[in-house]
């Protein structure tokens, strides 16, 4: 409904149920004649007068009276679609899709899934996992975790965290028996790379190159060779001794996490959460 029309009827209501164009301007912070020129608006969009006047009384007409019994059912809807509309906005309800790399189905969204879960009783989640660019809004997506430098500048994106990249090998391979601790000592023919982390020149050239993190990381633990690997992806390989680190003093250049919406205004209440969940356990990481 129009605000300006909620404006007037308000006025009006109030005037009538007070008897006083002075006691329903206080109550809505208003001037008497604006109070005034309220009413007059509502009786020359309808053409009808509300009142009848004197110099110190205000009775309603009959029309008056009718359209007073309308306003305050209108009032009414409008209160309640307001209760609706704030609930929809404030309280976590419906789908949230979400677009992830693959390499975060390992684990990486487990937590945050579960805690999401806990909190949101009335949402539904629904995951897609890939490593190949998706259009958001073509998607239907309500967010979607981008690693690495984000190609399309047209995105509303929001920084979550900024993770390590460690070069590991698979304990089982031959030359992970050997002393690894310059880059003279890496083998010149067994480096896996990602496309993201092509730039890191002081690694021989890639005998394998890949898109897809997910299998850079089980090519590494197969031991095919040695990579560059998000280190919160391979924590826990490296704890039970599957994966090992090598140059433990090297680092290199971080790779960036970021949400990326499709909208930047009037994000649901459910996505800010989720968002702000996300953000909160990759930190911890």
């Amino acid at each position: 409904m129009n605000p300006k029309m909620i404006r007037s009827m308000k006025a009006f209501t109030r005037t009538v149920e007070l008897d006083s164009m002075s006691g329903a301007a206080k109550e809505l912070h208003m001037t008497v004649s604006a109070v005034s020129q309220q009413l007059q608006r509502l009786e020359k969009d309808n053409g009808i007068a509300l009142f009848h006047r004197n110099t110190r009384t205000l009775t309603l007409t009959e029309a008056g009276k009718v359209f007073y019994q309308s306003c305050l059912d209108m009032l009414n809807i409008a209160s309640r679609n307001q209760e609706q509309w704030e609930a929809l906005t404030k309280t976590p309800q419906g789908q949230i899709k979400l677009i992830a790399p693959v390499g975060f189905g390992g684990g990486l969204l487990s937590e945050p899934l579960k805690k999401l879960q806990q909190e949101f009783k009335n949402v539904h989640f629904q995951l897609h996992m890939t490593d190949e660019p998706i259009d958001l809004i073509t998607a239907g997506a309500d967010l979607a975790i981008r690693i690495g430098p984000l190609a399309d500048s047209s995105l509303y994106a929001r920084h979550l965290v900024d993770w390590n990249m460690i070069p590991c090998i698979a304990a089982s391979h031959p030359a992970a028996q050997k002393s690894i601790s310059r880059f003279n000592d890496l083998p010149e023919d067994c480096f896996i790379g990602h496309m993201s982390n092509s730039s890191e020149l002081e690694f021989p050239q890639p005998k394998i190159m890949l898109n897809n993190m997910q299998t850079v990381v089980q090519l590494t633990l197969d031991g095919v060779g040695y990579a560059l690997l998000p280190e919160p992806e391979v924590k826990h390989h490296i704890e039970s001794g599957h994966l090992l680190r090598l140059l433990p003093e090297w680092k290199g250049s971080p790779y960036s996490v970021h949400a990326v919406l499709p909208v930047k205004d009037n994000i649901p209440a459910k996505t800010e959460r989720t968002v702000e969940v996300l953000s909160e356990f990759f930190h911890r990481l």
